[in-house]
């Protein structure tokens, strides 16, 4: 078997790894959050029992069947970005890690929209008020916040002509009008 496909085989268990982990996560804050939240640092941090039908902050709520199919999409154009990538392009390496982070985040949600018809929510920042969120959101979040510093800072036009090459540059300088 190819190094490419065992790679991208091991990458897609540990997604599955990371998906296990968040609705193991939820799970437990479904069983042990019922009561009343769990102070880690008082003021400043907590686990609270909450549920999303919207997406991040509560946009879309309601509209379930709209967010499960958009993942869906999206879930797709990433497994293809994803299998486009070649472990040999050592640049892209990163970016194929984090799209096994964004899918997994993707499917932890997605799995919880289609059972319950919402997201659980467990992790509160308290000090900021921050909108609670759960594992399956920090996978994402920080996943686009990392693809976002290595698009601005590190990726070149040449590391993504190795996903979708360009047509030869050739048969552009040999058109009969340059020649003239």
């Amino acid at each position: 078997m190819k190094k490419r496909y065992v790679v991208d085989i091991i990458l897609l268990i540990a997604a599955g790894v990371l998906v296990w982990f968040d609705q193991f996560t939820k799970a437990m804050a479904v069983r042990h959050l019922s009561d009343g939240p769990f102070v880690i640092w008082e003021g400043v941090f907590k686990l609270v029992s909450h549920t999303n039908s919207g997406a991040v902050w509560g946009i879309l709520s309601g509209k379930t069947l709209f967010l499960a199919v958009f993942t869906v999409i999206v879930l797709g154009l990433m497994l293809f970005v994803f299998f486009k990538i070649d472990w040999q392009y050592k640049r892209l390496r990163a970016m194929k890690i984090i799209l096994m982070f964004v899918a997994a985040g993707a499917v932890g949600n997605l799995i919880d929209r289609i059972r319950l018809g919402y997201v659980i929510d467990f992790l509160y920042f308290e000090l900021i008020d921050f909108p609670v969120f759960n594992v399956a959101d920090c996978y994402i979040t920080v996943s686009m916040f990392v693809i976002l510093l290595l698009v601005i800072f590190f990726y070149k036009d040449e590391d993504y002509n190795l996903i979708w090459p360009k047509k030869s540059q050739s048969s552009a300088t040999d058109s009969p009008t340059d020649s003239e």
